[in-house]
């Protein structure tokens, strides 16, 4: 429990009478905000499932058109397929028939109306299936021509024919001089799918759903009579523009009939109810602007004056009896609190110091049942790493170098292979804290430190620590480890006990070693020089292989 539910638990009970008078108070004017609230709940309801389903559309509809198969073709024809690359590049003539065999297949596979091919000019070099007409023609001042010969795959849906107009989506992606994106760009490829079906689409969305253009035409609608209607009074410029694009509707100068509502208002009113709407944007790349999906529905019911005052009255009676509760309850809280937390922390405290002596004692056991250094380093990190965060480590001891000056040599190392087998003594954090004889302890660690590495990646450690092995003020080794919690003191505090024992084992793997390679050393001399000393051939001075022969040896440290 923090501080400031403490004090506020203990404030509530000093003034409870206080309290009681603020909490009528309050349950009152709950109570008449709720019932005012409550009348628009299904209105705002009916908002947020709207916005909710007009988004998720607007995403389907996004998805289906600019990373459908048709995009996905278009842009991996433009990438990968080299006739297209010699067509607009001028290797191949127009409407080149090995061309027409790759597109074919295409189009088909794809339902497409069309597939055209245009060169860095916009004209038209190919078209399939074969329409000669086609060739030749200019689009360059196209916005979908313009928009992909810039690098970027775009949508530019558009009308055709006669009244009432054919819907199309022309999809058109970059031609690029090499087989990878973001090069050169020598040409566009243009698909083109129908949008026929868009009305069916819009239809199951709700009562009446409408795909707004950016300039305010209306594309495709659940009512077939407001398609290609305007949803605000545009000028003559802007009609000459929509004339390009969506011609048909705009033929001999007509100019479109307008919705019977207007559009850009959060409610409407259609046919005498009072409709809300909500809009969501087209990921669509268009140089125009955003197309708007709108959606349109009337709120299911009007909330009587019984009704609203029965909300109000349940909800500030509720309100008052939690708050009441909520003043007993800090009754309660506060008599039973410190006894409560007296108990936990002494029975934290006892489970945790007895499960550290039983693992301090565990650890202790193994180590000096290992009778070599890989032994002891393999217990110690096992059982280290299973009570302890510790992530990574190394055991060095001291032993001498070639010129018999003392050094750290790597006896063991925890879930890394990178470790040095041997490091001077003040070379380093590691030689430095060998040299210095005391703990070194980092939080937060800069790279080149550490790296811990799992299958599944790569983490810096925030947390390294270095600490002496000591025997009776003489430095038998380091210990070096490496943990992903930041706490190294704690860590630190726990191993304290551990390292006199580590201490007494290591120093005694390491003198037994070291008696071995004296007594290998001396039997090799005595190997290779037999002959006695001052003439006596009885005297061996190898030390080791006669009865009662005496061998010293002291452990290996730097006092």
């Amino acid at each position: 429990m923090n501080r400031f539910k403490l004090d506020l638990l203990q404030g509530l009970v000093l003034y409870a009478p206080v309290f009681r008078v603020l909490a009528v108070c309050l349950s009152l004017l709950v109570g008449w905000l709720t019932a005012g609230l409550y009348q628009r709940s299904d209105e705002i309801d009916l908002r947020h499932l709207l916005t909710t389903l007009a988004q998720r559309h607007a995403v389907q509809l996004s998805e289906e058109v600019l990373r459908g198969r048709a995009m996905g073709a278009a842009a991996m024809l433009g990438i990968n397929e080299p006739v297209l690359k010699a067509l607009v590049q001028g290797r191949l003539a127009p409407d080149a028939p090995q061309l027409l065999e790759r597109l074919e297949p295409v189009r088909r596979a794809l339902d497409a109306e069309s597939i055209a091919v245009m060169d860095a000019s916009g004209r038209v070099l190919a078209q399939a299936p074969r329409h000669s007409a086609s060739i030749g023609q200019q689009r360059q001042d196209m916005p979908y021509w313009q928009q992909a010969f810039a690098g970027q795959e775009n949508v530019y849906p558009l009308a055709e024919g006669e009244l009432p107009p054919r819907r199309s989506f022309l999809l058109a992606a970059p031609i690029y001089a090499q087989a990878q994106r973001g090069g050169l760009v020598v040409g566009v490829l243009a698909i083109k799918l129908s949008a026929e079906s868009l009305d069916t689409s819009l239809r199951r969305l709700g009562e009446h759903a409408l795909l707004l253009s950016p300039q305010g035409l209306v594309y495709a609608s659940s009512d077939d009579a407001w398609n290609f209607s305007l949803a605000r009074e545009i000028a003559a410029d802007q009609l000459a523009g929509l004339a390009t694009q969506f011609g048909p509707t705009f033929t001999a100068g007509a100019r479109p009939p307008q919705l019977p509502f207007d559009p850009s208002q959060d409610a409407v009113e259609l046919l005498g109810v009072r409709h809300l709407r909500v809009r969501a944007s087209l990921q669509w790349p268009d140089a125009a602007g955003r197309w708007q999906l709108l959606l349109l529905a009337s709120p299911s019911h009007q909330m009587s004056l019984l009704g609203r005052a029965l909300v109000g009255v349940i909800s500030g009676l509720l309100v008052l009896t939690l708050l009441l509760l909520l003043l007993r309850a800090a009754h309660n809280q506060l008599a039973g609190r410190a006894a409560l937390a007296r108990s936990e922390a002494a029975s934290r405290e006892l489970m945790q110091l007895a499960q550290f002596k039983q693992r301090q004692s565990e650890l202790s056991l193994q180590l000096q049942h290992a009778r070599e250094l890989p032994a002891l380093t393999l217990a110690l990190f096992a059982e280290i790493g299973r009570y302890l965060p510790v992530h990574q480590g190394c055991l060095y001891c001291v032993e001498p170098d070639p010129a018999g000056q003392p050094e750290l040599h790597l006896a063991g190392s925890y879930a890394t292979a990178s470790a040095p087998e041997r490091v001077v003594i003040g070379d380093g954090l590691l030689g430095q804290c060998a040299r210095e004889r005391r703990s070194l302890t980092f939080s937060e660690v800069p790279a080149g430190f550490w790296t811990l590495e799992s299958g599944l990646g790569q983490a810096l450690p925030r947390a390294l620590l270095l600490l002496p092995i000591m025997r009776n003020e003489v430095l038998i080794g380091v210990l070096e480890l490496a943990s992903m919690e930041p706490d190294g003191d704690r860590i630190e505090a726990m191993l304290e006990g551990l390292l006199p024992v580590l201490a007494t084992n290591l120093e005694v793997l390491l003198a037994e070693r070291r008696l071995e390679r004296l007594l290998a050393e001396a039997r090799a001399q005595a190997r290779t020089d037999p002959a006695p000393v001052d003439g006596r051939a009885d005297l061996d001075y190898a030390g080791t292989d006669k009865p009662g022969a005496v061998a010293v040896c002291q452990a290996p440290g730097i006092e």
